[in-house]
């Protein structure tokens, strides 16, 4: 059978663009580190998604001590978590659980020195079994790894401030301080969410760090305050000429 010129040129025209569009979809899907990258900066996947690149991925994690690739599998999982957190889904959450608790220790196993991983642990800990010595060695070993990682306090911070009456001294002022670096890097928005879910008479000591900040700091932050319903009143903090009025 003679194919003629016309139907082989369609042909070879189908060919090149599945294989352009095979290529285009692997060039520009998004790598686990692109996802990863994007969840140590607080943005946020829908689970679904997330679940279905964690689950292709898991097994290598599992079989090859690659730091990186656990590390990216744990943050994913913590994101997972976090969502079910967010929702108020306790029982997303304790499905979650376990698949932070299996990832930290996978990840702290190859990389000991994996700050994110002993916080995940801390996390876990706390949720299933209370606040403790073991939560409290958790989170110290966070801490001792990785005192001012600015992605791994963004995790951290609010977690460690919401047992802030619970803690060691040392762990009361590194809890502090992970706020302080927050508010010193400008994330703002990020430190108005943290204030808010902090214990109230933890936030004073929170606004207490802030005084040394420029006023224009202390400005935006309270606007940030206001738009999420709260009302700042502290020393550091002077109620402007409009608001008395």
């Amino acid at each position: 059978m003679v194919i003629s010129a016309a139907v082989l040129n369609a042909v070879l025209v189908v060919i090149a663009l599945a294989w352009l569009t095979s290529v285009a979809t692997y060039t520009f899907r998004p790598t686990l580190q692109d996802i990863a990258s994007h969840l140590m900066r607080g943005e946020r996947y829908d689970s679904a998604a997330l679940d279905q690149i964690v689950s292709r991925v898991g097994s290598d994690a599992g079989w090859f001590c690659d730091p990186k690739l656990r590390r990216n599998v744990l943050l994913i999982r913590l994101r997972l978590l976090s969502n079910a957190f967010e929702a108020g889904d306790a029982a997303a959450m304790d499905l979650r659980l376990p698949d932070v608790t299996d990832a930290a220790k996978r990840l702290i196993a190859c990389s000991p020195a994996e700050s994110i991983g002993w916080l995940a642990l801390y996390w876990a800990e706390t949720r299933t079994l209370g606040f403790g010595p073991s939560a409290i060695s958790y989170l110290t070993q966070s801490y001792a790894l990785a005192p001012h990682e600015m992605w791994v306090q963004l995790f951290r911070a609010p977690l460690a401030l919401r047992a802030y009456n619970f803690l060691p001294e040392k762990l009361r002022q590194q809890t502090l301080d992970d706020f302080v670096d927050i508010v010193g890097a400008r994330q703002l928005p990020t430190a108005v969410v943290i204030y808010q879910a902090a214990p109230v008479a933890t936030r004073v000591l929170l606004l207490d760090k802030m005084c040394s900040q420029p006023e224009e700091v202390r400005l935006v932050f309270r606007r940030f305050a206001q738009d999420r319903g709260l009302s700042i009143s502290h020393p550091c903090f002077p109620v402007s000429a409009n608001q008395r009025s």
